[in-house]
């Protein structure tokens, strides 16, 4: 809770938060009022995602034993998730050595009703009844956490791990540590190509793990069709999703990635259509996502010039107090999101708040 408001408290100071009457204000004073506003409400959604995902990890879905059915999933148990095993066929490649654990579960919509799109609302009468996939992650990657962190920020490394993603794009940068992304995945079975609009963010606990959080959102830049087949793209949402990279604490030389990923596919896709979608889906696209970062890691040459070549226009957001120079980023089904130059808040200690204090103007000298 301690970093939490501190971690505010810099957020706070950063943007100005004393501001005074719009009445006689100039336009562009009135835009930078605006901005400042938006950018204090999207971070408060990131803080309020972490806490979401954080309160799913707490589920002791993993106690006890499971009844299995035929396929050797669990048929639900600890706070109603779903034990995935990865495909029979693709077992031996994908999860061999049982580095990756998946968990599913059929969930609402988590989101503020606020920040719901106007298309995606269900009425009341159905609302308590429209519930969507969220899965739960755990992986062990063979290489050291800094490696791991250097790879996953890296935009040219998307190819090498998740082949869902075939074009990818930054909207409109909100903060060094947050960004509003669009992402467009291929067919997927029966299920036309789809693309997302998403707020990511992401920031530095005071153990070191990384934490990306997302957010579906919308965008006058990049409007989407929201009926399937009114285009050749639809739009889908990546409701609601967090990764948390960090340290083995069993071996220093391996990371560990937990991740929560809740979305749907949009276009008004019939529930039958989307629960045989998921069940195909979900028993080897997650192992092989994380098999895929595992394998290519191991071969990765960190780019000398990746900070110089991506983002130039933050690339001093480490130096500022309160912000890492640790690159961060990854590359998911429903957004990518990529810091390679840092600029990720981080919990503090005490003399980096006071430090702080007297650098107000640090951030508006980047805007």
């Amino acid at each position: 809770k301690e970093g939490e408001e501190q971690l505010q408290s810099i957020e706070q100071r950063e943007h100005h938060p004393s501001e005074s009457a719009e009445d006689g204000m100039s336009t562009p004073h009135r835009t930078r009022v605006s901005k400042r506003a938006r950018r204090r409400h999207l971070e408060k959604i990131g803080r309020d995602v972490e806490e979401w995902a954080t309160d799913l990890l707490m589920v002791n879905h993993e106690g006890g034993e499971e009844e299995e059915d035929g396929n050797g999933n669990g048929k639900g148990g600890g706070g109603g998730w779903k034990t995935i095993s990865c495909n029979n066929f693709v077992r031996k490649k994908f999860n061999k050595s049982g580095r990756t654990q998946v968990y599913l579960k059929w969930m609402p919509d988590s989101r503020d009703i606020n920040d719901i799109e106007i298309d995606n609302l269900s009425p009341a009468s159905e609302k308590s009844s429209a519930t969507y996939p969220c899965l739960k992650c755990h992986a062990t990657i063979d290489a050291p956490f800094d490696r791991v962190c250097s790879f996953l920020a890296n935009p040219n490394t998307i190819p090498l791990y998740n082949e869902l993603v075939v074009d990818h794009s930054d909207v409109e940068e909100i903060s060094p540590s947050s960004k509003i992304t669009w992402t467009k995945c291929p067919k997927i079975l029966f299920v036309k190509p789809r693309d997302f609009v998403t707020y990511c963010s992401h920031r530095w606990r005071g153990d070191g793990t990384q934490v990306i959080v997302n957010q579906a959102c919308e965008h006058e830049d990049v409007p989407g069709v929201m009926v399937e087949g009114q285009g050749d793209v639809c739009r889908g949402f990546a409701i609601r999703g967090a990764n948390f990279i960090s340290k083995d604490p069993d071996d220093p030389n391996k990371t560990r990635i937990t991740m929560i990923s809740h979305a749907t596919p949009g276009g008004g896709l019939p529930q039958w259509a989307m629960n045989t979608a998921v069940n195909a889906v979900v028993q080897i696209e997650p192992f092989k996502f994380f098999h895929n970062i595992n394998d290519s890691i191991c071969n990765y040459q960190q780019e000398s010039t990746i900070s110089q070549q991506l983002q130039p226009q933050t690339s001093n957001v480490g130096n500022l107090p309160g912000r890492s120079d640790k690159p961060a980023g990854i590359a998911h089904l429903g957004f990518t999101c990529f810091w390679p130059n840092g600029g990720g808040l981080r919990e503090l200690h005490h003399q980096d708040v006071l430090a702080n204090e007297d650098d107000d103007d640090s951030m508006e000298q980047l805007d």
